[in-house]
């Protein structure tokens, strides 16, 4: 998907995410009080999400994500003009992918994955300028890889640090704490694949 379409907000689906998480945590039997044991998040914040009060940042819905047991790739859910969430889907088009902007850290997701909830993802990550994944390290039990397909960006594993330009590729034990930052003065898109162990 091109940036130049990014402003459509049909693509964004942090709108219903409160809904999402909402009916995520009812389907589990889950109280606000549980969720918030869980995932180390306030019952004040997981409340004002819900409601779609506040937006989360990445790191508070990766820890609302791992408790409740669910890929991240769950959280997008297409609205009325795209096709409906399978677990089966063989092919995404260009059209038909649904986004998440995160503007607090410079970073949209874009799921390119067409089977939902499965073991592995895949996203296109596209970075403004001085984008990068968060205030704290990501870590989850699996693998991560991926390339490079516009700019550069910074990506720390651990306690080292590589430049990645145009093409590079990378994979990694997801286990260590990692984070990312694009150091391109125009946006960069990264391809993005997880294979997660967390959930079943």
């Amino acid at each position: 998907m091109d940036t130049d379409n990014l402003d459509n907000p049909a693509s964004s689906v942090l709108d219903g995410l409160g809904d999402r998480i909402r009916a995520m945590r009812s389907e589990r039997s889950m109280t606000l009080q549980d969720l918030s044991q869980a995932s180390q998040v306030s019952v004040a914040m997981l409340s004002h999400i819900e409601r779609s009060r506040s937006t989360p940042s990445i790191k508070v819905l990766d820890r609302i994500r791992s408790a409740l047991n669910v890929s991240f790739s769950s959280f997008f859910e297409e609205n009325s003009d795209l096709p409906p969430a399978s677990n089966t889907a063989v092919v995404t088009r260009s059209t038909e992918r649904p986004l998440m902007r995160f503007d607090a850290t410079g970073l949209i997701k874009e799921l390119l994955s067409p089977a939902r909830g499965t073991h592995m993802e895949m996203m296109k990550l596209i970075l403004q300028p001085g984008g990068y994944s968060g205030e704290e390290p990501w870590r989850r039990v699996g693998e991560k890889c991926g390339i490079v397909l516009q700019g550069s960006f910074e990506l720390t594993v651990g306690s080292q640090t590589y430049n990645l330009s145009e093409d590079d590729a990378f994979q990694f034990d997801s286990a260590i704490p990692h984070s990312f930052r694009n150091i391109f003065d125009g946006t960069s898109k990264i391809m993005w694949i997880i294979l997660s162990e967390e959930f079943g």
